[in-house]
């Protein structure tokens, strides 16, 4: 079945040096840093980055390559509408690694606050799954998480004879899922949108309404 395709080439000998510019340009960005950011997951030497911001979430991320299949160490610092922050140390790998599919595990573990009339603060840790589909300078991507805090609720008691203090805990349940696409200007620079869904205090408040972000890429280190 190749040999038309063969007889083709030696026909017309331009024909080899076309198919290897196309093939060129389909791979080019394979290993453009606003991927490893939306894919997850950082080859070993390489470094990666993401600075965002939208409606309610605004915030930073930065990825490094420290192992086999992508092993990536990093930090996660998230806002939402300058009253709740968290911050948090990241652990990824690289479950799929193909040119048009990349499938990531994450793990974070950090600390949320939040001010205002509902205060609360705790340890979190959170689970999140990646997949992109790149192809060329695109490439369309979605995020599945599922966020755990164990919230400290301090209590005071005033009577007569003096104050009651006492401890609380409690567990807030947070899935979360975004879905956008990122460009690749260059394989050092990237651009990317994305639809955020989440649910705070699952399943006993209702889900909260859609946001949106846009956010830059950037990386480097060897190739």
């Amino acid at each position: 079945m190749i040999w038309p395709a063969v007889l083709m080439m030696l026909a017309d000998p331009g024909a080899q040096d076309r198919a290897e510019v196309k093939r060129v340009k389909r791979v080019r960005f394979a290993e453009a840093a606003a991927y490893d950011v939306v894919g997850g997951g950082v080859r070993r030497g390489r470094w990666a980055g993401q600075a965002f911001a939208g409606w309610p979430w605004l915030g930073v991320r930065g990825l490094v390559g420290v192992g086999p299949r992508a092993l990536t160490v990093g930090v996660d610092v998230e806002a939402a509408r300058l009253t709740r922050l968290r911050a948090a140390v990241l652990l990824g790998l690289r479950w799929v690694d193909r040119p048009r599919v990349r499938l990531s595990g994450e793990t974070l573990i950090g600390w949320m606050g939040q001010g205002g009339e509902q205060a609360r603060r705790g340890a979190n840790v959170e689970f999140r799954v990646r997949v992109a589909f790149p192809s060329g300078r695109v490439a369309p991507y979605l995020m599945l998480a599922t966020a755990h805090s164990l919230l400290v609720d301090r209590t005071t008691i005033v009577t007569a004879t003096g104050e009651d203090r006492s401890l609380g805990f409690r567990h807030e349940w947070t899935p979360r899922a975004t879905i956008g696409a990122a460009v690749a200007v260059t394989r050092a620079i990237g651009v990317e949108a994305g639809i955020d869904l989440f649910w705070y205090d699952a399943p006993s408040r209702t889900p909260s309404l859609p946001g949106v972000h846009v956010g830059l890429l950037f990386g480097g280190g060897a190739r």
